[in-house]
Parts: C-alpha cells; sequence; structure tokens
C-alpha cells in the first residue's frame, strides 16, 4: 500500500475517534474543577496533584508553572472565602488526550469586599496512570463589561 494511503487512513482514524462532547459533565474536566477547588482552600499539595509535572499556565500574557501558581494562591493570604463557577464549552478527548474550553468565574469574598472575575479558558489533559491531569490551562482575564449576559454558571460545589 502506498505510504499516502497509509497515511491518508491513519489521519481519517485519528478523526473518527476524536470525541466531541457539548455536556458539562466530561470526566477530563474533573482535574480542573479539583483545580480550583484546592485554590479556593490555599492547599498547594492539592492543586499540585492535578497536574502534570510539566504543567504550564498561560496567565492573561504570562508564562507560570505550578510553582508560582501555588507561590501566587499561598501569597494571597487569608481570610477570604472563593467561590469558583463554571460554564463549560466543548470538550474533546482523542485517546489519552482531551481538551475543554469554558468559561471560569470566582466570587472572592475578603471581609465587606466581594470581588467577581471572569475568564475564558482552555485546558489540555492528558491521562496519567489512568486519571486526567492538566498538562495545559491558557486563561484569559474578561472585562466586566464584555462578559456575556447569557451564561448560565455551574454552581455545583466541587471537593478536593
Amino acid at each position: 500500500m502506498p505510504k499516502l494511503l497509509q497515511l491518508g487512513f491513519c489521519l481519517a482514524g485519528l478523526f473518527c475517534s476524536t470525541s466531541v462532547v457539548e455536556a458539562a459533565d466530561h470526566p477530563a474536566f474533573e482535574p480542573v474543577k479539583k483545580l480550583f477547588a484546592a485554590m479556593s482552600e490555599q492547599d498547594g499539595k492539592a492543586m499540585q496533584d492535578t497536574s502534570t509535572v510539566d504543567f504550564q499556565l498561560l496567565e492573561h500574557g504570562e508564562e507560570w508553572t505550578m510553582q508560582k501558581l501555588v507561590a501566587v494562591v499561598l501569597a494571597n493570604g487569608k481570610p477570604h472565602v472563593r467561590k469558583n463557577f463554571f460554564k463549560q464549552i466543548r470538550a474533546r478527548q482523542a485517546g489519552d488526550v482531551a481538551w475543554v474550553s469554558y468559561w471560569n468565574k470566582a466570587e472572592i469574598r475578603r471581609a465587606t469586599e466581594l470581588r467577581t472575575i471572569v475568564w475564558l479558558e482552555s485546558a489540555v489533559m492528558v491521562k496519567v496512570d489512568d486519571e486526567w491531569k492538566i498538562q495545559l490551562l491558557h486563561s484569559t482575564r474578561v472585562e466586566s463589561g464584555k462578559i456575556p449576559k447569557n451564561i448560565q454558571w455551574d454552581h455545583s460545589e466541587v471537593t478536593k
């Protein structure tokens, strides 16, 4: 069989094996929810447990490691209460790799101040020892005047 034809069959197999999930319950999305739950608890170990060793965060024009993310979260200090809300846009999976796009909202309360921040994010997950881990997270803050009004936030709580 000619090599070009073999390549065509391989590519067709890859595209056919990619699944598209529109629902918010794709299993690969769980480490994202757990990461933000751990951030709310300021639990650096639990944050690290959600990701691969080569985790990369692209945060509003900067490149961060998990160590930098943990340091920033822990530097914010307590007392504060952070609640996380999500709206998954799309999830796709090809074998042991999955990617999701979603809206992320955090409500952070300190004493009498309530701050709401919204991001448009995407993440790439890989299976490590049969468990989904975040390898890449891309995060863009959305200005308050540009947040779509029709987002129906998932208010379910996620435990670490």
